[in-house]
C-alpha cells in the first residue's frame, strides 16, 4: 500500500472527516497514450482534417433529469434509459445512469444495470476500465455490458452480459474521464495530444470536461483515484434505495477491470475492503459491503516482473510469429537489463524511496508519500517508466507493424470497433443518459497526468494481491492469450511471483482445460481461492473475442466453482490438475493485405466474424456456468 496526502479543497470535500491517506500506483507512459489508442495520421491533412470533424456541435442541456439529495448529503442526478430505449431494453430489467455529485467540482457519471436474473439476490459488480483515463463505457459496449453498438449505431442485447447473473455499475473514473468532468468548458480536443485546448488556443468543437486546475486535476495516482472511488461507491450505495435500484440483499461486492486494472484492482480492493472494515467494527459511517471476488483482465501489475516478457511475446509467442527481426529483439532484451536500462532505472527509484525516513517500507515493496510526494522523486521515477515503455515494451510498435492489443492483427486494429462512441454523441442518447457532454472515451490530460508522477514502476500492486489473497478473497487473473501491451507471459510471471500463504501449492498445481458449452477456451492453474487463466485467440478485450468463455470465467469465480469447468465448488485446497506449462499453440497468422480495398474487406469480415458469436445461443440453465 502506498500513503499519499491530498493537498487541494476538492479533495477535503470529497474526503470529508476521513483520514487523508491512499494506495498508489499508475499505468502507461508512452505508446499507445492510452487503452485503447488507435494509430494516429499526423499528416498537414488528417490533422486538419481532425480540426473539423463535429465541428460546433454543442450538446443540449438533457431534459426531465431527476435530482434527489442522499442521507450523507451526496446529489445523485439520474435518468432511466432503458426505459427510452437506450441500451437495456430486457423487459422488467431496470437501468439508471447520471451523476454522482460528490462536491461543486466532482461530477462523476455512473450506469447501472440490475441483474437480468434476479436483482435482489444477485451480487454487485463494480467495472473498471484502465488508462490511466480510459472509460469504463468502453467495457460495457465492447466487452461484458448489457448491449452492443452496430455500426449504423444501433443498440443491440448482448446475451452473454455479466449482468445475466450479477448487478453492474459503471464508473466513469477518475473524474474528467467520459462524461464525468468538475468542470464543463466550450474548445476543442488537441488532435496530435488529445488535451483540452480553449476557444483562445483552437476553434471550439463542443463542450467538454476540464479537471480543475486546469490540465492538472486533483487525482494523479491510483492511490487518489481509490479514495475517490471509494466516495462515489459510497455515495451510489446512499442513494440506491431512493434511486429504486435493486442490489442484492447480502451486498456482495465483486469489483473487476482491466489492463491498467492491474493497478487500479489491487489498490481500490485493498483500500475498499480497510474502509469497509471500519464501517464494520462501527469505527466510520458508511454503507458496509461483504467482499468476495477480485477480477483482473490483462492487467499490468508490476513492471518489473513484467517487462522482460515483452520482447520474449513478441519473438516467442504461440502463434508462431515474429514480430520483429533479432536485432530489435536483442535491442529490447539488452534496454532491460543493461546498466541504465529498465530495471536497472526501477531499483534506483526503489533506492531513492529507501533514502527518505519511512519511504520504503514491508521488506522494499511499499512506497510511502514520504517518498512519493517529493517532486524530484516523481520525477526519476517517471523517467524509469519511459526507458522501460520506450525501449523495451515500445520498439514493438516502432518495428513490430502489429496490433498493441492483439498480435494477429496489424497495428492500426480495427477491432473493437468504436461505434460507442459515435452513438454516445448522438442528441437523443445524450438526452437519455442526463448529459450535455461530447462524449470521449479517453481524457487524456488524465493520462499525462498520471504519467508525470512515475507510480506505474511502483511495486504496491503485487503486495496487495498478497494481502487480498491472505484475507481469504477470491482472485481471478485472466489473460487474452493474443495480448501484446499486457501479454499473458507477463500475466503468468505475476501469479507465480505472488508470495502469499499458499504461493507454493499454486506454483505446483497443472494447468486444466477451461471449458464451457464442451468447448476448450483455454487453460486453467488454480488453487484455492486463486486462479490463473490463459484464454485462446483473445486480444487485450477477453470479453470481445471470447464472450462465451469469460462470462464462463466470470460466473464460476462470482458462484465459488472451479474456473476449468464449474463443476467442482471451491475448498481451501481445490487444485487444478494437468501439466505445469501451458503448452497449447495456434496457427501462424498473417497480416492482411495492405490496399486500401483489401484491406477494408478485411476489417469488415474480422468484425463480422466476432459480432456473430454474440449470435450464438445463450445459456439457459441456472448452472449455466458449469462445462
Amino acid at each position: 500500500m502506498l500513503f499519499k496526502t491530498f493537498s487541494t479543497a476538492t479533495a477535503a470535500l470529497l474526503l470529508a472527516a476521513e483520514p487523508a491517506s491512499a494506495l498508489g500506483g499508475s499505468r502507461n507512459a508512452v505508446l499507445p497514450k492510452r487503452q485503447y489508442a488507435r494509430t494516429v495520421d499526423t499528416s498537414a491533412p488528417a490533422v486538419e482534417a481532425a480540426r473539423n470533424v463535429k465541428r460546433q456541435y454543442f450538446p443540449a442541456n438533457a431534459t426531465d433529469v431527476k435530482t434527489f439529495t442522499t442521507p450523507t448529503n451526496v446529489t445523485i442526478r439520474y435518468k432511466e434509459p432503458g426505459a427510452a430505449g437506450v441500451c437495456e431494453t430486457t423487459p422488467g430489467v431496470n437501468s439508471y445512469a447520471g451523476y454522482i455529485d460528490l462536491a461543486p467540482n466532482v461530477h462523476t457519471f455512473f450506469w447501472f444495470f440490475e441483474s437480468r436474473s434476479n436483482p435482489s439476490s444477485d451480487p454487485l459488480t463494480l467495472w473498471l476500465n484502465g488508462g490511466p483515463g480510459s472509460d469504463s463505457l468502453i467495457g460495457l459496449f465492447q466487452e461484458l455490458g448489457p448491449c452492443r453498438i452496430t455500426e449504423n449505431l444501433t443498440s443491440v442485447l448482448n446475451p452473454y452480459s455479466w449482468s445475466n447473473s450479477s448487478n453492474l455499475l459503471f464508473l466513469s473514473q477518475p473524474v474528467g474521464v467520459g462524461f464525468s468532468y468538475q468542470e464543463e468548458a466550450i474548445g476543442s480536443l488537441n488532435p496530435e495530444t488529445g488535451g483540452f485546448l480553449n476557444t483562445s488556443q483552437a476553434n471550439a468543437t463542443g463542450r467538454y470536461p476540464i479537471l480543475d486546475p486546469v490540465d492538472i486535476g486533483t487525482i494523479d495516482t491510483t492511490d487518489l483515484a481509490a479514495m475517490a472511488a471509494w466516495h462515489i461507491l459510497q455515495g451510489f450505495l446512499s442513494g440506491a434505495e431512493t434511486l429504486g435500484a435493486e442490489l442484492g440483499d447480502s451486498k456482495t461486492f465483486n469489483l473487476w477491470t482491466e489492463s491498467y486494472g492491474g493497478h487500479y484492482g489491487p489498490a481500490f480492493y485493498n483500500y475498499f475492503y480497510d474502509q469497509n472494515q471500519k464501517i464494520l467494527n462501527s469505527t466510520m459511517p458508511g454503507y458496509a459491503l461483504h467482499f468476495d471476488t477480485l477480477g483482473i483482465g490483462n492487467g499490468i501489475i508490476d513492471e518489473s516482473i513484467q517487462a522482460p516478457y515483452y520482447p520474449d511475446f513478441a519473438m516467442n509467442n504461440t502463434y508462431g510469429i515474429k514480430a520483429y527481426n533479432d536485432t530489435v529483439y536483442n535491442y529490447a532484451v539488452f534496454a532491460n537489463n543493461m546498466i541504465g536500462g529498465c530495471q536497472n532505472q526501477i531499483e534506483e527509484c526503489r533506492a531513492a524511496a529507501a533514502g527518505f525516513n519511512g519511504g520504503l517500507i514491508n521488506n522494499g515493496y511499499t512506497y510511502t508519500a514520504a517518498a512519493t510526494s517529493n517532486p524530484s522523486f516523481q520525477t526519476l521515477c517517471s523517467e524509469a517508466q519511459d526507458m522501460c515503455r520506450d525501449n523495451v515494451e515500445g520498439v514493438y510498435y516502432s518495428y513490430g507493424e502489429r496490433g498493441a492489443y492483439d498480435i494477429r492483427h496489424p497495428y492500426d486494429d480495427p477491432t473493437p470497433p468504436s461505434y460507442f462512441v459515435d452513438y454516445l454523441n448522438t442528441a437523443y442518447v445524450q438526452n437519455a443518459l442526463g448529459v450535455n457532454l461530447n462524449y470521449t472515451d479517453a481524457n487524456d490530460d488524465v493520462y499525462f497526468a498520471f504519467q508525470a508522477t512515475g507510480d506505474f514502476i511502483y511495486s504496491n500492486f503485487i503486495e496487495d494481491l498478497e494481502m487480498i489473497l491472505d484475507r481469504g478473497i477470491r482472485v481471478s487473473l485472466y489473460y487474452g492469450d493474443a495480448d501484446y501491451i499486457c501479454n499473458w507471459f507477463g500475466g503468468q510471471a505475476i501469479s507465480l511471483a505472488v508470495n502469499y500463504t499458499h504461493s507454493a501449492e499454486f506454483a505446483a498445481a497443472g494447468y486444466q482445460p477451461l471449458v464451457y458449452g464442451g468447448v476448450e477456451y483455454g487453460e486453467v492453474r488454480q488453487y484455492g481461492n486463486f486462479s490463473f487463466t490463459r484464454v485462446y485467440e483473445s486480444g487485450h478485450e477477453v470479453p470481445y473475442y471470447q464472450p462465451q468463455g469469460a462470462l464462463a470465467v466470470f460466473n464460476r469465480t462470482i458462484n465459488h466453482v472451479n474456473v476449468a469447468d464449474g463443476t467442482v465448488p471451491v475448498t481451501a485446497n481445490l487444485t487444478s490438475t494437468g501439466p505445469l506449462n501451458a503448452t497449447h499453440t495456434e496457427s501462424y497468422v498473417s497480416l492482411p493485405p495492405t490496399n486500401s480495398a483489401s484491406l477494408a474487406a478485411w476489417s469488415s469480415s474480422v468484425i463480422a466474424s466476432y459480432s456473430s458469436l454474440d449470435n450464438l445461443p445463450p445459456p439457459t440453465t441456472a448452472a449455466s456456468y458449469q462445462a
